[in-house]
């Protein structure tokens, strides 16, 4: 027997508890490599591809990001396989290994572990990187598809990559145990848990940071997000991590006080280890339910925008061609009826049209982050023009009289007030000023926001003729716009009425900006939705690895409790209310999380997404429990196979 020989067999005789590590590895260097095969593709190398330095981009920010969760993960996983072995490697040392021996017993079962994953990961990633590769080229519509090529740049950088991370911390976990002494090694399962220590001060401070995250995640918009973010994230982390160390310790505790619910069934076994195994359940808590709600959020983030994009469009680019004439007594930029004849040979049936003219202004307004006042461009035009396009898009109209106005600021993400209701404001055009009282402010475009008309001022039918009495139309704006049935589909249509404009910068289409939106949704989504599935495999993987940790004590325990008259039954409902709680508190912790998200995400959309959130959430929850049904078949059988 030398080292190597028991370093094989200990991996052996662990292979259980190694399954789900040894599967999340595989899965995080298959993941890595097929990333890498695109991103050091010849061809998006050289840029032959449309709109490959664009996903190579994205898939560099995913690389980093399943480095720096392989990282964690793996430190965590060292550290669960040595705790519950620390009895074993006692007894070794006390049979005559020396500290060397041992740090070498343990680095070449890390090692060997290691490599094996890595080159089955690797074989995984390269077998798999052709259908990659191919779905890539029907996303990206490329009328050649990606060949399929060997890229020696991805096996370095995976290999060598993946080798040096395990290899470090490799290292780091082996002075915890090289430092230890014989009898801390064998006395580590014996020592006395003691009951969890519980502070009020704690489990406020957990109210109020979880309170303050959810209330500026809720009001959060457009304007704010980017100061919110970090704070809503710093409070989210702090609230979570004490709700589990303490808040969820005080409801246990305060459970196990009722003595009778405590004392039906096997209510008093299942309860009592829960309060002197949830402070150590308790970081594990708090990572799966971060995990959870980042999963949560970033796919239900992806598939909400991609579901949502339509509408997206369609409000941001109110018709699905429309364009601004600088001088409204001509048509330079491109003929209506050219357009016409157009969308009637290529079969698209116009459902409206918008045909309008307004005057150039300028007025006042404060910037949006220095608050200090502004020279602005808007076109001025009649309460009647603004309702009869208002109508057809199906938007409340405009009540008016006297001088009033109001302004129409065309993105709707942006809730930033530029005026307020009472406001008075100066309206110059041409050599004439004018003084109107401000109604408020509308963040909705009726009309392609193109130039003098990306923002609108609306008067009253009678002020307005008053003040373009005497302007001639020349030095008026004219815009147009046609909203056609089945615009999705007018691609090529649009592609041809952009060819005949003579100014692409006056000219809008809906079609080829939402299938550009469309086909980078669709792209993120897809690597979104991989490196997803990495962190539920990983989160997932650290449970089952929390649950086999403790493995050899739960059996000795049911064993004296069999002997003691518990049934199989019974038993199994202990063990299913142990593991439940493992997988599930988490869970709903990160659900509210995620929920909370949804809303501020709604908030910045301005759609209701709760039938996309709910969506998401089953499907996780469906995943969730599959995984739970599994880890529960192995755990009893390995469990109550123990029982003799």
């Amino acid at each position: 027997m030398n080292i190597r020989l028991l370093a094989k067999r200990n991996i052996q005789g662990n292979a259980q508890r190694y399954l789900a590590y040894f599967f999340s590895i595989v899965l995080s260097v298959s993941i890595f490599f097929i990333y890498a095969s695109f991103i050091f593709h010849p061809d998006v190398v050289h840029a032959n591809i449309p709109g490959g330095q664009l996903i190579s981009r994205g898939l560099i920010a995913a690389e980093i990001v399943i480095i720096i969760f392989s990282v964690f993960f793996i430190a965590y996983s060292n550290a669960a396989f040595i705790q519950p072995r620390k009895k074993e490697f006692g007894l070794l040392t006390l049979l005559g290994m020396s500290k060397s021996q041992l740090r070498k017993l343990i680095y070449l079962e890390q090692t060997m572990v290691s490599l094996i994953s890595i080159l089955i990961g690797v074989g995984l990633g390269f077998l798999f990187s052709k259908l990659f590769l191919m779905t890539i080229s029907w996303l990206l519509a490329v009328e050649q598809p990606i060949s399929f090529v060997f890229v020696p740049e991805a096996f370095i950088y995976t290999i060598v990559g993946f080798i040096l991370l395990f290899q470090l911390l490799s290292l780091f976990s082996l002075f915890h145990i090289g430092n230890a002494e014989v009898v801390d090694l064998l006395k580590d399962k014996q020592k006395p848990k003691k009951t969890p220590f519980v502070s009020k001060w704690l489990i406020a401070l957990s109210a109020v940071c979880l309170s303050i995250s959810y209330y500026l995640a809720c009001t959060l918009s457009l304007n704010n997000s980017y100061i919110r973010v970090l704070p809503i994230v710093f409070f989210v982390l702090i609230g979570t991590y004490f709700l589990f160390s303490q808040s969820i310790v005080a409801l246990c505790s305060r459970l196990y006080r009722k003595k009778k619910s405590l004392y039906g069934g096997t209510n008093l076994i299942t309860q009592t280890n829960l309060i002197f195994n949830i402070k150590d359940y308790s970081r594990l808590f708090f990572l799966t339910s971060i995990i959870t709600a980042v999963i949560l959020t970033a796919a239900g983030t992806l598939f909400m925008f991609s579901a949502d994009l339509k509408k997206q469009g369609m409000d941001n680019i109110p018709q699905s061609i429309g364009w601004v004439e600088n001088d409204a007594s001509i048509y330079s930029v491109i003929e209506p009826s050219a357009v016409e004849n157009v969308l009637k040979e290529d079969g698209f049936k116009i459902l409206y049209e918008v045909n309008m003219t307004g005057v150039p202004i300028t007025h006042m307004l404060p910037h949006m982050r220095t608050g200090e006042p502004n020279e602005n461009r808007s076109l001025l035009i009649s309460e009647s023009d603004y309702n009869n396009a208002a109508a057809l898009r199906k938007i409340e109209p405009a009540k008016l009289s006297g001088k009033e106005a109001l302004y129409i600021f065309p993105y709707g993400g942006l809730d930033y007030q530029f005026v307020h209701k009472g406001e008075q404001k100066e309206l110059h055009f041409g050599n004439g000023t004018i003084q109107v009282t401000m109604v408020g402010q509308r963040n909705q475009s009726i009309v392609a926001p193109i130039k003098a008309a990306t923002t609108l001022m609306v008067v009253d039918d009678q002020l307005y003729h008053e003040i373009t009495a005497d302007v001639p139309l020349k030095e008026m704006a004219r815009v147009r716009g046609y909203e056609v049935k089945d615009w999705e589909e007018s691609m090529e249509t649009s592609s041809e009425i952009e060819q005949m404009s003579n100014n692409h910068n006056q000219l809008q289409t809906r079609a080829p900006i939402y299938q550009e939106m469309k086909q980078g949704s669709i792209l993120i989504l897809f690597i979104g939705l991989f490196v997803s599935l990495l962190f539920f495999i990983v989160q997932g993987s650290m449970m089952y690895l929390r649950v086999f940790t403790n493995l050899e004590d739960k059996k000795i325990q049911i064993h004296a409790l069999h002997r003691l008259g518990l049934t199989k039954k019974e038993i199994r409902q202990i063990l299913s209310a142990e593991i439940r709680i493992l997988f599930f508190a988490p869970f709903l912790i990160g659900v509210i999380h995620a929920i909370v998200a949804y809303v501020a995400l709604s908030n910045l959309l301005e759609s209701n997404l709760f039938v996309y959130s709910s969506m998401v959430i089953a499907t996780y929850f469906l995943f969730q429990l599959l995984y739970y049904q599994v880890t529960k078949k192995i755990y009893e059988r390995a469990v109550i196979n123990s029982i003799k």
